[in-house]
């Protein structure tokens, strides 16, 4: 605290990236998107970090997106 005003928390760490995982690699993209991957790939990635979150488009209803948190 500074100044009886607080800082606000740090962001939650993004899931890391995955072999499987290609469209992250695209610069104009946030590393928090990983395209269309599945809910069990977006598990397996999460399951790496406590606290992280990923966004991907989903499988069932293209156009739409995921927000998937750990």
């Amino acid at each position: 605290q500074t100044d009886g005003v607080e800082e606000p928390p740090p962001p939650p760490p993004a899931a890391p990236c995955s072999p499987c995982c290609t469209q992250c690699h695209v610069a104009s993209l946030p590393s928090r998107y990983h395209g269309m991957i599945s809910r069990e790939d977006a598990d397996q990635l999460l399951s790496q970090a406590e606290g992280s979150y990923l966004i991907r488009e989903s499988q069932r209803q293209p156009g739409t997106y995921t927000l998937a948190l750990r």
